[in-house]
C-alpha cells in the first residue's frame, strides 16, 4: 500500500513506560496517558512491549495493556514475555489486535503453529532479529502469521527478496532520505519503534514527505517506479527503472463520482456509534472531505456555515475514527459507523439527537425490548441502590452482607438452573436464569464491572 503505518511503541516495566528494551529510563509514570498522547499525534497503531520478569509483574502488565486497549481507538499489538499459549490468549483477550511471537526464543518458533491454529494467522506477528531466521522461516511464515516485525535493518535485503508477508521495520536512528527509500519498498507495511516515538510530533510531516517523494519518483520516471537495492549494512541506493509495480492507494468501493449529490454538490452523512448503534449526528461531505475521510480514517466534513473543510475533533479532541462507510440504495446518503471519542455534539451531549419531539405512550404499544438495554437498565437500578441505599431493599441487604453472601446466593441460583434444566417445563429455567442474572449483576456492581466491559470482552473472543 502507498499508505504506510506509523506504529508507536510503549515499553512497560513496573507499571511505568520506559524508553526501550535496553534503555530503562522512565518516559511516563502513566502508560495509558502516554498511549492517548501518541494517538493525539496520529500514530496508526501502538505496540506495547511487556518487559516484566516474573508472573506477578506480568499480570500487572496485562492489566495495563487492557486499560490501554480500552483507552485508545487505534489497534494495539501486544509483545514481550510470551512463553506459552496462555500468554497469547491473555494479550488477545485484553484487547490486543495481534500478538508478537519473538523468534529470538526458539520455543516461540515451535509455538507459532499451535497458536496460529487456535487464533488464526491474522492475530499473529513474528519478531525476527536476523537474516538467517528470516530465511529459515520464509517457507511457512505466510501460513502462520500475518506479518513480520523486523528489528535488523540489514535483513531488509532478504525481506525484499523473499517477501513472504508484510514487513514492519523497527529501524535505528537513520536519515529521512533512507527512511523514505525503506518505506517505498512494496512489502514494507510501515515503521515502528523509537524512531516513531522520538518523532511522534512529526508524523504528519513524515507522511507528507513520503507522499511527495512518491510523486517526484512518478514524475521523474514517466510512470515507472524505481527499485531499491538494500546493501547488507542497510544503506539504500536507486537501481534504475524496474518492472516492480507500485501498488495503488487504498480505493473505496464507490468513487465520489458514483454518489448522487444534492443541489449543493454534497452528500449528507449519518453518523452512528459502532459500539452502541446510537445515531450521533448528521453532516455533509464534498469530494475533498470524502477523499480525506477515506485516506486518513478520521471523519472529515464540509462545513456549510463556515464554507470550509473540518476534521471532527480537530479542536475538541472528540475525533471520530471510521469503522465502516455505507451508501444507501439510491447512492445519495452515507452511513458512517465510527468509534466516537467523547461527546459527538458541540453542546457536550453524547448525541446531537436529544430533543424529543414525540414518543408513543407505552400503553399504545411499547417499543420492543432491546436485550442489551434491559441489562443496562437493571444494572443501573442495582448501581443506584449501591450508591443510594433504600430501606427494605433486597439489593441493599446483599450489599450490606458483603461479598460472601452475594457469592453464596449466586452459587445457589446456578444450582437452581441445573435443577430446572432437568424439569420438562421450559418456563422454570427461564425464571431461574433471570434470578441468576440479577445476582450476577449485584456481583458486577460490587466489583465495579460494567456491562460495557463484559460486552467488549465477549466481542474480543
Amino acid at each position: 500500500m502507498l499508505t504506510k503505518k506509523m506504529t508507536a511503541c510503549i515499553y512497560l516495566e513496573q507499571n511505568r513506560a520506559v524508553a526501550g528494551i535496553e534503555d530503562r529510563t522512565e518516559l511516563s509514570p502513566d502508560p495509558v496517558v502516554l498511549a492517548e498522547s501518541y494517538v493525539e499525534w496520529k500514530c496508526d497503531e501502538i505496540l506495547v512491549y511487556d518487559l516484566s520478569e516474573d508472573d506477578a509483574s506480568h499480570e500487572e502488565a496485562i492489566d495495563l495493556i487492557r486499560n490501554i486497549c480500552s483507552a485508545v481507538p487505534v489497534p494495539v499489538i501486544g509483545a514481550g514475555r510470551i512463553r506459552r499459549m496462555e500468554d497469547v490468549k491473555k494479550l488477545l483477550y485484553a484487547g490486543c489486535r495481534k500478538a508478537v511471537l519473538d523468534y529470538d526464543r526458539p520455543d516461540n518458533v515451535e509455538l507459532t503453529k499451535e497458536v496460529s491454529l487456535k487464533f488464526g494467522p491474522n492475530r499473529l506477528l513474528a519478531r525476527i532479529g536476523n537474516e538467517q531466521m528470516l530465511e529459515e522461516a520464509a517457507v511457512w511464515l505466510k501460513e502462520r502469521v500475518s506479518g513480520v516485525l523486523l528489528t535488523d535493518i540489514s535483513a531488509l535485503k532478504t525481506a525484499v527478496r523473499i517477501s513472504p508477508v508484510p514487513v514492519t521495520v523497527v529501524p535505528p536512528d537513520i536519515s529521512l532520505d533512507k527512511l523514505m527509500e525503506i518505506l517505498k519498498l512494496d512489502n514494507v507495511d510501515g515503521i515502528a519503534g523509537r524512531l516513531i516515538n522520538d518523532n511522534i510530533h512529526e508524523l504528519e510531516a513524515i507522511r507528507k514527505l513520503f507522499m511527495d517523494s512518491l510523486s517526484m519518483d512518478n514524475l521523474s520516471m514517466d510512470g515507472s517506479s524505481s527499485a531499491v537495492d538494500l546493501s547488507a549494512d542497510g544503506s539504500t541506493s536507486e537501481n534504475g527503472a524496474s518492472d516492480r509495480k507500485q501498488e495503488s492507494p487504498v480505493q473505496a468501493a464507490f468513487t465520489w463520482q458514483e454518489l448522487k449529490k444534492n443541489s449543493d454538490g454534497m452528500v449528507p452523512v449519518i453518523v452512528q456509534d459502532c459500539r452502541t448503534d446510537a445515531v450521533l449526528m448528521q453532516a455533509y461531505m464534498d469530494e475533498e472531505a470524502y477523499e480525506a475521510t477515506i485516506r486518513t480514517g478520521k471523519m472529515t466534513y464540509f462545513s456549510r456555515s463556515r464554507g470550509q473543510l473540518w476534521v471532527k475533533g480537530e479542536t475538541s479532541g472528540h475525533f471520530q475514527y471510521v469503522k465502516s462507510l455505507y451508501t444507501d440504495c439510491d447512492y445519495d446518503t452515507i452511513l458512517a459507523k465510527v468509534i466516537q471519542i467523547g461527546p459527538a455534539c458541540h453542546t457536550g451531549s453524547y448525541s446531537c439527537f436529544f430533543n424529543e419531539i414525540l414518543s408513543a405512550p407505552e400503553e399504545d404499544g411499547a417499543f420492543p425490548h432491546n436485550p442489551a438495554k434491559v441489562f443496562e437498565e437493571v444494572y443501573g437500578v442495582i448501581q443506584d441502590r449501591k450508591e443510594h441505599p433504600k430501606e427494605g431493599s433486597y439489593t441493599n441487604y446483599l450489599f450490606d452482607k458483603g461479598i460472601d453472601k452475594i457469592l453464596k446466593k449466586l452459587g445457589e441460583e446456578a444450582t437452581e438452573i441445573v435443577i430446572a434444566a432437568k424439569n420438562p417445563n421450559p418456563g422454570e429455567i427461564k425464571y431461574e436464569i433471570c434470578d441468576f442474572l440479577y445476582h450476577m449483576m449485584v456481583l458486577m456492581a460490587e466489583k465495579n464491572i460494567t456491562w460495557e466491559e463484559i460486552m467488549e470482552e465477549l466481542a474480543k473472543r
